[in-house]
């Protein structure tokens, strides 16, 4: 079993998710974990999840759900060999995730995130992992007209993620890390 170990996954199309997955890395990386950070890739196909105790895995919202890119590196990655998807999914001691996501919200707001990480999370949940928070960032979605990144629920987003939603972010991971290093083996951290 793993002790102290994380890693950071993320896919990103224009740099909003890769800012909050290098927030991620450099807090885990301060409380004194041993963390990785991947992008995910057409050729990187299996990841073993249990090399860990603590996943980190993010993408930018498309239409409610991931990027086809990560769809298929989650379905690809659950038939990774040894891996039995077990009836109930009984959870596996020393490992846990957090689903991330950036995302527009120009209508909806965080409604628009939430069926992805949920869809990411059931991912996790179906190998016994348990999904421990899911954390959503607004970001800048150069692809819409200029009225969806300055007039939806959030305002004027075309600078986000900035540096406010860094330090929120990294409230979370220490929030996630203050939360579970008597449960998980995360070793000796700097809280």
């Amino acid at each position: 079993m793993p002790e102290g170990k994380a890693l950071v996954l993320f896919w990103t199309k224009n740099g909003n998710t890769e800012k909050v997955a290098r927030r991620i890395h450099d807090t885990l990386k301060k409380a004194g974990m041993d963390v990785s950070i991947s992008r995910i890739q057409k050729k990187k196909i299996e990841v073993e999840y249990l090399d860990y105790n603590l996943i980190f895995l993010g993408a930018p919202v498309y239409e409610n759900l991931s990027p086809k890119l990560v769809l298929t590196f989650l379905h690809k990655n659950r038939r990774r060999e040894g891996v039995e998807l077990i009836p109930s999914a009984p959870e596996i001691p020393g490992v846990a995730a957090a689903p991330f996501c950036t995302y527009g919200g120009g209508h909806t707001g965080y409604n628009e995130a939430e069926p992805m990480l949920k869809h990411i999370g059931q991912y996790f949940e179906h190998e016994g992992i348990r999904v421990v928070e899911y954390i959503a960032v607004p970001g800048f979605f150069p692809e819409a007209d200029e009225s969806y990144n300055t007039d939806g629920r959030f305002g004027d987003i075309r600078q986000r993620p900035d540096e406010h939603d860094l330090i929120e972010v990294e409230g979370s991971v220490r929030g996630i890390l203050r939360r579970l290093h008597r449960v998980l083996p995360l070793g000796n951290l700097n809280l």
